[in-house]
Formats: structure tokens, sequence, C-alpha cells
């Protein structure tokens, strides 16, 4: 393989990503959310303006040239050569690339039209054991309320402003973020002590008020924020820490999984990175049991549910 010049590798990373995968690879990338894209086999891989990152394994690049060699694992001088002599030639520096599709404009965030009351999301969550002084004090502070549809709906404020909603089923795994939401604002928990500088954070929202619930039945008297992250991305946690320049300490309660083990792994070192955040304590606290905290109290509510019984049958043996 001859040399590679330093013309051929800035032309080689003049080659707009995007292009280059809807030309000789159509079938291996879909839309995933505005301006963004992502790998049909690895969905963890967005791709958007140009940019590609790899959240799963925290691996991303500029150009298809990264592209090529960091997740197609072609040797650098290959790629090189593939992008300006081969058959990708015809993304050259000096050609335009192909016309983008038009896009529809995103749609305006608004919340979910709101049922007569919050029975079934109330009830919903009962099951589920979280506290009953929980639920109520989201659906006081606007943060929780039931759609016409029975749904959940979790709300994420900027101020007084509602941002972000998220519906969770009440009868089946339904999911899904409402259009135009900013993840920037997601869901949170208030602490009882305005003054807390401690904030705790989980994957979704019930996780979040499973974590509340679980301090609460322990008597503990731990008080802080709850932030949901509404999945593994940090976005959520840094515009929060930005907005409450008070926090100095931070838990990381994320699932007990690969992407949540990894997830945690990535936000601590983009918190240690960042100076604006080298005043925080940092700990790790997963789940002790399940996946996630909802795993958690649930296996909590059933072992108690089985002292219970156990204690019933002794007392039943020493009456009679």
């Amino acid at each position: 393989m001859p040399p590679v010049s330093r013309e051929q590798i800035d032309r080689a990373k003049s080659v707009d990503l995007l292009s280059y995968l809807q030309t000789y690879e159509p079938h291996s990338i879909r839309k995933s959310g505005h301006n963004e894209y992502c790998l049909v086999e690895h969905d963890s891989l967005k791709i958007s303006n140009g940019k590609f990152h790899w959240w799963s394994r925290d691996v991303g690049g500029y150009s298809t040239l990264d592209f090529l060699v960091k997740v197609r694992g072609m040797d650098f001088m290959d790629a090189v050569h593939h992008l300006t002599d081969g058959g990708a030639a015809v993304f050259r520096a000096e050609r335009s690339p192909p016309p983008k599709p038009a896009q529809k404009p995103p749609k305006p965030f608004a919340l979910p039209v709101s049922n007569a009351n919050n029975d079934r999301v109330t009830a919903y969550l009962r099951g589920r054991g979280i506290d009953r002084d929980v639920i109520k004090r989201c659906i006081e502070a606007g943060t929780l309320y039931e759609s016409k549809f029975h749904n959940c709906v979790f709300v994420g404020f900027d101020g007084n402003n509602p941002k972000f909603a998220c519906e969770r089923g009440t009868t089946d795994d339904y999911k899904k973020d409402v259009s135009g939401s900013d993840k920037r604002f997601s869901f949170f928990l208030p602490p009882n002590n305005p003054d807390s500088h401690s904030l705790a954070v989980t994957e979704a929202p019930a996780d979040a008020l499973a974590h509340a619930t679980i301090h609460k039945m322990n008597g503990d008297k731990w008080d802080g924020y709850r932030l949901s992250l509404g999945g593994c991305s940090s976005l959520a946690l840094i515009s929060f820490l930005e907005r409450h320049s008070e926090i100095d300490s931070v838990q990381l309660c994320l699932d007990a999984d690969k992407a949540g083990r990894d997830a945690t792994s990535r936000i601590i070192r983009e918190l240690l990175s960042d100076k604006r955040f080298s005043h925080l304590k940092i700990t790790i606290a997963p789940p002790p049991m399940g996946k996630d905290y909802a795993d958690t109290l649930g296996a909590i509510l059933q072992l108690n549910k089985e002292k219970t019984r156990s204690d019933r049958q002794k007392r039943a043996v020493n009456f009679i």
C-alpha cells in the first residue's frame, strides 16, 4: 500500500459522513431524531451534524475517515485511499455533497391532554410500591399527572415552564418521550428541604420515585434532589448542575446492567474532566437488588410480605 500525503488525508477528512452512508450503506442507517441518525445494527451510535458518537463504547469522531477506522475497523491508510482514490472518490472535497432531503420542522412541545383525575396513575404507582406521599408531592408540583389515555405523564420544568414530558403506560409497556421535549429539563423530584445540596441520579422517573420510597421505608434521613436522566445520556445531569450550583454531592444510581455501568463510568469521566464540577463528591450507588431501583423496591416489598407471612405462621403455631 503506497503512503498517503497530507493533502490526501485532508481530502479524506472532508468527506461528509451522512452523505457517504446514504450513498454506500443506505440500509445501515435510520433516522432516530431531529437531524439525528443511528446505525441499524448499533442504535447507540448516533450521527448528527457530521459527527458521530458510539455511546455504548464511548467512541466518537468528526469525519467519515474516523468512522471507517474506529467503527468499521479499516486500516488508516486503506481508509484514506478508499476515500480519495477508490470507489468513494466521488466524495472528493471539490465536489458538492448531494442535497439533503427536505425535513419536516420539529413539532412544538405540548403536554398531553390530562384526565379528569389521577386515580389510575395513583393506583398503578401504589401497585408498584411507590409511597403515597411521594406520589402526592409529584402531583401537587405538576410533575406527574394522568393523561386522557390513562398513562403516567412525568413532566420536567425550566423554572415554571414545562419543557419535557414522557409517558409511561399503566396497563402495558408503552413508553414515549413527548414530541418536542428538551431532555436538558428532565423529570426530577425536589427534596423536602429546599436547602439540600445533594443529588441522586437514576435512569427513569419510576426509579427516582422508588429511590425516595425505599429511603422513607428505611427511615433514612437522606434528603436531596432525585433526577431522572430519561436514559443514559448525561445531558439532563449537566444541565441540572449548571442550574443548581449549590449541589456538592452526586450519587449515581443508574441501572445494574452493562449499559448502566458503562454510563456511570462515562459520566464520572465527564464530571471529573469539567473544572466547573471539580468540587463535587461523586459516589456510585447502584440498585442493591435487581436491575434498577424499581426492581429493588419490588424485591423489598416481596421480602417484607414473606416475612409477615412467616411471622403469622409462627404465631399460629405458638397459639396451638
